[in-house]
This record gives structure tokens, sequence and C-alpha cells, in this order.
């Protein structure tokens, strides 16, 4: 494959000092080195390496993020998961809705009409409040609703500006309910000044507590690293709860490491919980990853369209084992089949590529459409939110009084 493509490329480059007349070999060299690069270390670790071909050598000038695209384009497996982060450029690629690390208030929002039904008027829905973020300081809270940033009317335009920084005033309103629980009326209405967004960062456990002295819940952003994971976890576990409450909505980035550090420290079974499959160059990489434990607990995943990979891979893997104390509620997952690795570059980007399927012990990873909960509740059915963590939550509520 690499001779021939010396050769396809001498090849080219001769066409091109014949038909300009002048050498321009160090000029294409130099402008599509990076992008061939990224084809060599694609063909040979990309889990679809055997399907990338060459292409015509105009696409080599293309940008990194749009030549990494139509090197997957190749592969009929459609990759959604593969993408080029260049230095350069400031980009999230994990953000959950309209929130951003980068620069934002630290909210996550939905654009809805007026939930009491007495007018058209929209409204920006406050769906996550980020702590420590200029949203949280300047007083906004998960469940808000926002008519009006500055002067103008809420509207998808004006909804920009909430996402992109732009706003310094917002009109804010809560919401009543009746007694009997069918009547929504408007309770208040605050005029509050927000700050300049800016980079807000999350840390990787949201909340945690005792609900009851037999419920424990956690909420996680990320299943990063196992060491920010485990103080909370191994507080709650200390109290011997008969439920845990394992709240991943907001979580779409980890290792899978960390999936099965966690499965060993709160799961009931014993056995091969994943192994991840790499290609035919690679495959000496094949990895099974067992565990051993018997917390007791009864677990309880909360998921939504934002869930992905680690916590997907913990979910998977624990049902595999037969875990019957194993429930999932929410909606459905967004499916991330594939684990992912970083090749950085001397060219100013990275290539986060998918190098392995995450299966279960029967090479089983189907679950690119997501996975399916075995209590299907979309949390946005319901007009009031809660704080996350809070027994009156929609999700929680919905287990406490189940279960």
């Amino acid at each position: 494959m690499r001779l021939k493509k010396v050769i396809y490329v001498a090849v080219i480059l001769s066409a091109m000092c014949v038909s300009c007349a002048k050498d321009r070999t160090n000029e294409y060299v130099e402008k599509t080195q990076g992008n061939h690069w990224m084809q060599t270390v694609m063909q040979e670790w990309y889990l679809w390496g055997d399907s990338l071909q060459d292409l015509d050598w105009k696409q080599y000038f293309a940008t990194p993020s749009t030549f990494v695209s139509r090197l997957t384009s190749q592969s009929d497996a459609d990759d959604k998961w593969t993408y080029c982060s260049v230095d350069t450029i400031v980009a999230d690629y994990h953000k959950c809705g309209t929130f951003n690390h980068y620069n934002s208030y630290g909210l996550d929002l939905s654009l809805m009409t007026d939930p009491t039904g007495e007018t058209t008027k929209q409204y920006a829905r406050v769906l996550t409040v980020y702590p420590g973020s200029p949203a949280e300081r300047c007083g906004l809270q998960r469940g808000d609703f926002i008519s009006q940033v500055g002067e103008s009317k809420m509207s998808s335009k004006v909804m920009g500006y909430l996402e992109k920084g732009f706003a310094r005033q917002l009109v804010v309103s809560r919401l009543g309910v009746t007694d009997d629980g069918d009547t929504f009326y408007w309770t208040d209405t605050d005029t509050l000044q927000i700050e300049a967004s800016e980079q807000v960062s999350v840390s990787t456990v949201l909340r945690y507590g005792m609900l009851t002295s037999d419920v424990a819940y956690i909420m996680l952003t990320d299943m990063n690293d196992f060491d920010a994971i485990s103080p909370a976890i191994s507080a709650l576990m200390s109290r011997h709860p008969s439920d845990l409450i394992v709240d991943v909505r907001l979580c779409n980035v980890g290792t899978i490491d960390c999936a099965v550090q966690l499965a060993r420290t709160i799961g009931n079974a014993s056995g091969t919980m994943l192994r991840t499959i790499w290609n035919s160059y690679k495959s000496s990489n094949n990895t099974t990853y067992d565990i051993e434990s018997a917390s007791g607990c009864n677990l309880f995943f909360i998921t939504s369209s934002y869930t992905q990979g680690a916590a997907e891979w913990l979910i998977w893997g624990l049902k595999s084992l037969g875990q019957d104390n194993v429930t999932v509620v929410g909606t459905t997952t967004a499916g991330q089949t594939v684990m992912l690795r970083d090749f950085p570059t001397q060219y100013y980007y990275t290539i986060h590529a998918a190098v392995a399927y995450v299966a279960d012990a029967d090479g089983d990873y189907g679950y690119k459409d997501g996975i399916t909960p075995d209590e299907a509740i979309n949390e946005f059915d319901y007009v009031q939110l809660y704080p996350y963590g809070d027994p009156r939550e929609t999700m929680i509520y919905h287990i406490m009084s189940n279960h």
C-alpha cells in the first residue's frame, strides 16, 4: 500500500511539472504532506482502514477536517465518531446541546412555546445550569424560562445570543402548578444581569448523596478518570445502599478503563464484561476486561440522547453479564460502539480515530442505534424541571416511586 502510494504521488507530481513547465514538487509536498501522513495513519490504525483508497490528487489540498471526512466516507460503516481537531480552531466536540465548554454562560437550553398555553410566546427553557458558571452566578436555575434577552423577545435568533454569549440582561419567569397538578401558571418574573461568557470547567461528579437511607445517587459528566469518581462512589457505597442511581444524562466522554473500574465497584457479577475488537493489522491489541463484584445494589442508570461512549459501555457490559438488577430509565443513548484513539501530529491538528469496537464477551456490539431504556421516559415531556439530584425530579421520582 505504501509503495503504491509513493508511485501514485510521483506520477501526479510528474504530471504537474509537465503541465505547468515549472517544478512545483516542493510546493505540493509542503501543502499536502499533512494529509498524506493522515491517510497513512488511518490506513494502519483506523478500524475500517482497509476500505481507504487514494483520492484524487486535488483532494489532498483540503483542510484536515474536510480530508478526514472524505477518508471516513469511503467506509460503509457509517462512522460518525472519527474527527479531526485543529489547534488553531476552538471547538467543543463534547458539548451537551447548546452548552459549550470553551466559551459560554454554562447553560443548555431549548426553545419552546408558552407552557401554560395562554399565549404563543416563545421561551428559552433552561435544561442545565453548570456549577460555577456565569449562569449559576446570576441566579438562573434548571427549569427557568427566559422570555427576553435585553429588549428582544425570545426567538430562534435571540436563542443564538444566549448560545454565543451576546446577552447581558435576561428576563426570567418561573412556573407554579395548582394543587391538582393540572394547571400551570406564571408565579414571578425577574430581571437578571449575566456576566460575560467564559470557559466553563465541569466537574466529573456533578452531584452525589443519599436520597434516603437506602437510595444513593451520583451524577457523572464524564468517565475519563476513575480517581475523580472514586471518593464520591466510595462514600456512597460505604453506606451500603440497596439502590444506586447512576445519572449519565450528561456523560458523553470517557475511557473503557474507567468504565470497567466503576463496574468493579458497583456491579453484581463476575466474568468478562467487555472486549475490544481492532482491525486485522492491530488484532494483537484485542483486549478482554473482566470484573468480579458483589456490591449488592440494584443499579438504575438515567440516560439521554447525550449519553455515549464509556457510559454506554458500562451499561452494555453489565447487562451482558445477565444482571437482572440493572435498569435503564430515560431515553435512547447515542450508540457509540467504537473506542477512539488520539493521534497528535506535527501539523497543528490531532486525529481522533475509531480504532476498535467495544463489545460484550460474545463480541456483540449491537447498540449502534443506542441502548434502548427498559423504562422509557422523556423528562422534557414534563413541564417542571427540578434540580438534578432532587427527589422530586422526574427521573428520580419515577425510580423511587416504582421500585
